[in-house]
């Protein structure tokens, strides 16, 4: 309630209240008086008629009484005329003083509208009844006077009594007259104070009002617009003093709280932005996502090239929460549903729902590290993916508008976790590249001695049966280590290409006879085909690559199919499918990956070497699996029209 009292729109309600209150009591009040004004009037004419009867029954007898009746016919014309008058006289008299009297005057107005029943005021009241008083006593005398037999009344004595009454009745007649003017007088003059009260009350309600109305609402407003602008051209570190308890108040209050939200987003944004490591960037959102949301724990769990998910980095109340390193196997996990659906995931009850299954390890372990209420938000693009985990030590803690701002602020989230993940592998692996280029160097002279002792071994024939076996076993090791070790290198180091016309139908001809020395099992087609600008020793290299690979993963004595079509006006595509076993989902999804593969003696670098390669010429290299049709290989490399050669 008390609340309720403090807010503009009941302070507001209540000055229009007594506004209207005021004007509509000066308003009624002005109709009362009205009506009043109009049933004095009435009651003045009503006492004026009193006074005309009672002077005309003065006038009347003393007319009689100059001209009294000297014979009987003069006698009954004068009692047919006089004495009939002198009865109505009386009767109208007689009504009128009785009216007065009683305070009762429907039945004298006549023809007069009374919008209300008049009420005599006391001192009137007492005057009327006075004069009552006094035309009882009169009536009595001229009872009296006009004698028992009504027939024959003495008119001359009757009109002689009227006539010595008259004084005492027209002075009472008078006096009620004068005591009704003046109660009239005084109620219209206490009507128009009241009604000046009224209408100057209303004034200074109005004033004050006014006041009040530019103090705590026009002053206010105009204070917040100007805040409002200096925020809207960008000042978010503005706030807008909050001096007022009411609506007004609470507005800026509430668009204070959105320049803080705004403000941090700002600086969230600027963080994110200037995030070179994983550390950093999780320390940027430690310190700034918890004046947005109610969160104390963040993690990024990332899917490693051996398919389990790692926790990489994790900040516990603003400051790094050192765990070592977890890994979790993703498989029927919410943390791989969260990879899956790219979309955000809420556990309000972190702890509940971990003994739901036993695959949720992580939940188990966020539940053990005290947090209840958890989102995950899938992060990373392209062969990078992960999880980010927002949680909360309490249960239930993400409200509506906690999710929603995380579900509009999910992709900024995520693809500058991404990046910031991205940039983390990529300089991992530039050191790694840096690191294996200068160890290949120091391996490569030690390994061909063991090579070349190796060969002299084989060749001066005194081994025994077991001893040719072990270093026939040995030489073979030697050879796929160099392999190995070019491949690296390969990888590793940057490419030179040295591009020329070059016919792709010819180099994937050229390039079966190299590695099988025949086209038996395959099923060669094309179409004609333009020339594109490669390095022609690149593509061999690339074409060797996914025939050979090809050729392992084909069943004994299946085809393999190599087809060449010109793409577009600007595209040539070589397609290589086989009908071996697809490829599971998880490694065709990480395929071109360093160290991924599917054979056991692989290296796990002849794709990424082949999409280095194709991307470099500005191709593009794609994967299909699936059991019913293969799997294809298709590279697709620019015309020589498309892509001149710098």
């Amino acid at each position: 309630m008390p609340r309720l009292l403090q807010t503009l729109k009941f302070q507001i309600v209540l000055a229009i209240a007594l506004l209207t209150l005021l004007f509509a009591s000066s308003t009624l009040y002005s109709l009362h008086v009205i009506d009043q004004q109009h049933s004095d009037d009435v009651l003045l004419r009503l006492a004026g008629r009193l006074q005309f009867h009672q002077q005309h029954m003065t006038m009347q007898a003393m007319r009689y009484e100059s001209n009294a009746p000297r014979d009987y016919p003069s006698y009954y014309r004068d009692l047919r005329l006089y004495f009939e008058d002198l009865k109505v006289t009386r009767d109208e008299l007689s009504a009128l003083i009785d009216a007065f009297a009683s305070n009762r005057f429907m039945a004298v107005a006549r023809d007069e509208s009374m919008a209300m029943q008049p009420r005599l005021p006391a001192s009137t009241l007492a005057a009327a009844r006075r004069l009552a008083d006094d035309w009882q006593a009169f009536l009595a005398g001229l009872d009296e006077r006009l004698g028992p037999d009504p027939a024959e009344p003495r008119l001359e004595w009757a009109a002689e009594w009227i006539v010595e009454q008259n004084r005492t009745l027209e002075a009472a007649a008078e006096t009620l007259h004068a005591t009704l003017r003046d109660d009239v007088a005084q109620r219209a003059e206490r009507a128009g104070v009241v009604n000046r009260v009224l209408l100057g009350a209303a004034l200074i309600v109005s004033i004050v009002t006014g006041i009040w109305f530019y103090r705590h609402v026009l002053a206010p407003l105009s204070t917040a617009v100007r805040g409002f602008q200096k925020v809207a051209d960008g000042d978010f570190s503005h706030r807008v003093a909050a001096t007022y308890n009411n609506e007004i108040g609470w507005l800026v209050e509430s668009f204070n709280h959105l320049s803080n939200r705004l403000d941090a987003l700002r600086r969230l944004l600027t963080g994110l932005e200037q995030g070179a490591d994983l550390e950093g960037t999780l320390r940027t959102l430690s310190a700034t996502l918890p004046s947005l949301i109610p969160v104390d724990w963040i993690g990024v769990l990332v899917i490693g090239a051996d398919g389990q998910i790692h926790l990489e980095k994790a900040f516990s109340d603003g400051n790094p929460h050192q765990i070592g390193r977890l890994s979790f196997d993703p498989d029927r996990t919410l943390l791989e549903e969260c990879v899956s659906n790219r979309e955000p995931l809420h556990i309000p009850d972190v702890q509940g729902m971990a003994q739901m299954s036993e695959s949720y390890v992580f939940l188990r372990r966020l539940g053990e590290f005290g947090r209840r209420d958890a989102v995950f938000l899938p992060v990373g693009t392209g062969t990078i993916q992960g999880v980010a985990v927002f949680a909360s030590r309490f249960p239930n803690n993400f409200r509506t508008e906690h999710l929603a701002l995380l579900r509009n602020l999910g992709v900024l989230l995520g693809v500058s976790l991404g990046r910031t993940i991205q940039l983390a592998e990529s300089s991992r692996l530039a050191s790694i590249g840096q690191f294996a280029s200068g160890i290949v160097h120091e391996i490569r002279n030690p390994l061909a001695t063991i090579g070349l002792a190796l060969d002299h071994l084989s060749k001066s024939g005194n081994l025994v049966e077991s001893s040719a076996k072990r270093v026939t076993i040995a030489a073979a090791e030697v050879a796929r280590l160099e392999r190995l070790l070019a491949d690296i290198l390969l990888y590793a180091k940057p490419l030179r290409l040295e591009f020329q016309q070059t016919d792709l139908v010819e180099t994937v001809t050229e390039a079966i006879a190299a590695e099988t020395g025949t086209d038996d099992i395959f099923e060669i087609s094309s179409n004609p085909c333009p020339l594109v600008a490669a390095d022609r020793d690149r593509i061999r290299q690339v074409l060797l690559n996914l025939i050979r690979n090809a050729q392992q993963a084909s069943p004994q004595g299946a085809a393999i199919r190599v087809h060449c079509q010109p793409e577009g006006d600007h595209w040539v595509r070589v397609e290589i499918r086989n009908l071996g076993e697809p490829i599971p989902a998880r490694v065709l999804e990480r395929i071109f990956e360093p160290f991924v593969t599917t054979k056991s003696g692989g290296t796990g670098l002849g794709l990424p070497i082949v999409r280095r390669i194709v991307e470099a010429h500005g191709g593009t290299v794609h994967v299909d699996s699936d059991a019913l049709a293969g799997t294809c290989v298709s590279v697709k490399l620019p015309t020589h029209a498309h892509n001149e050669p710098a």
